[in-house]
C-alpha cells in the first residue's frame, strides 16, 4: 500500500484548476496500483527535489501521466493530465497492450 501526500496545495493544482481532465483522488492514487506502469524520472524538472513520470493505466481506465516526487516517505502528487499519444505507445510497447 502506498502512503500519498495531500494538501490544498496539489489537490486545488490536479482537481480544480484543470476541470476538464476530470482528475479525482482516487482515480490519480490508482495509477500507482497498475501492475505494469512506465516509470520516468524527470530531471529536466528537479532542480529543487527529485521528481518523477508515471504513466499508468486508471481504476477509470484511462491512460494517464503523473508527475510527483517522493517526500517524506510520501508519494505527492504534483500534476496530472492525459498521456501523450508518444507516451501512451511507450506505454502499449512495455504493457504488450493496445492504448
Amino acid at each position: 500500500m502506498f502512503d500519498f501526500q495531500w494538501d490544498m496545495g496539489n489537490e486545488s493544482h490536479i482537481i480544480d484548476h484543470y476541470p476538464l481532465r476530470a482528475n479525482t483522488i482516487e482515480e490519480m492514487e490508482s495509477l500507482f496500483y497498475d501492475p505494469a506502469p512506465l516509470a520516468l524520472p524527470d530531471p529536466e524538472h528537479s532542480s529543487q527535489e527529485e521528481r518523477f513520470k508515471l504513466v499508468a493505466r486508471s481504476n477509470q481506465n484511462r491512460i494517464l501521466l503523473v508527475v510527483y516526487v517522493i517526500r517524506n516517505g510520501q508519494i505527492r502528487p504534483i500534476s496530472c493530465r492525459p498521456a501523450s499519444q508518444q507516451e501512451r505507445e511507450r506505454y502499449a510497447q512495455i504493457t504488450q497492450k493496445p492504448e
